[in-house]
């Protein structure tokens, strides 16, 4: 299908490894791996922030969701326990499926499996959204607009990037899929400072549920934006 047969193309590779070893010279050889030792690992920062992402999960999961399951606080949450066990499992699957999703669109490794995590992210990210909004008309049990807003959220940001990819605009669903990532992990966020944040720092219980999650979507939103708003991006246009 108008490829060359391997036969020819070894000699013109080989021909071009001992051109390019002459133009270089001997030295260049011997720095590669050194250049390649200074350069370091080119996903250092996107593990960084992801496996920070999915470390604080996997914390969050095993000292406040999972004990959501057991008979100690089946009395605090009687009267919509199934509807419980859906949120925590949806949002147990859903965190640690998006960190996967995205450490793969981003980093463009094991790709076959990008789509396979991206739709898992999806579906039970859209049962933990859905049992959250519904739980949020309990204003007796929670502060439910704030919960309420962050679960539409969520279903915005993730809609938008879906939407994005069916249009192959890749960029935007990028951005999208990031938005609803930090969307999702702000509940963690909002889990942690509650329990550990002095009283002074969190006076109103929804005033701090509000600001968990608005702060790191608009710091997100920052960075997203930091880099066209230089003055080389506007040269490029």
């Amino acid at each position: 299908m108008g490829f060359a047969p391997k036969q020819t193309l070894r000699p013109q590779v080989a021909n071009r490894l001992k051109i390019r070893h002459i133009l270089s010279g001997p030295g260049e050889a011997v720095d590669q791996p050194a250049r390649r030792a200074r350069r370091g690992y080119r996903h250092a920062r996107i593990d960084a922030w992801i496996g920070s992402a999915a470390l604080s999960s996997a914390v969050f999961i095993w000292l406040i969701a999972i004990p959501a399951f057991g008979a100690a606080r089946q009395a605090v949450h009687d009267g919509h326990v199934p509807m419980l066990w859906t949120h925590v499992a949806g949002g147990i699957v859903m965190l640690f499926a998006g960190a996967v999703a995205l450490r793969i669109g981003l980093t463009r490794e094991w790709f076959r499996w990008h789509k396979v995590a991206g739709y898992t992210y999806l579906s039970w990210g859209t049962i933990a959204a859905v049992s959250a909004l519904i739980r949020s008309f309990d204003v007796g049990h929670s502060p439910g607009m704030a919960t309420g807003v962050l679960a539409i959220v969520w279903l915005v940001f993730s809609a938008m990037a879906f939407r994005a990819v069916r249009n192959r605009r890749y960029d935007q669903h990028r951005d999208w899929m990031i938005r609803s990532y930090v969307a999702a992990w702000t509940f963690v966020f909002c889990r942690f400072w509650s329990r550990s944040a002095p009283d002074v720092l969190q006076p109103i219980e929804s005033d701090m549920l509000w600001l968990a999650w608005v702060g790191p979507l608009l710091i997100t939103e920052v960075l997203l934006q930091w880099s066209r708003g230089t003055r080389s991006a506007s040269e490029r246009r």
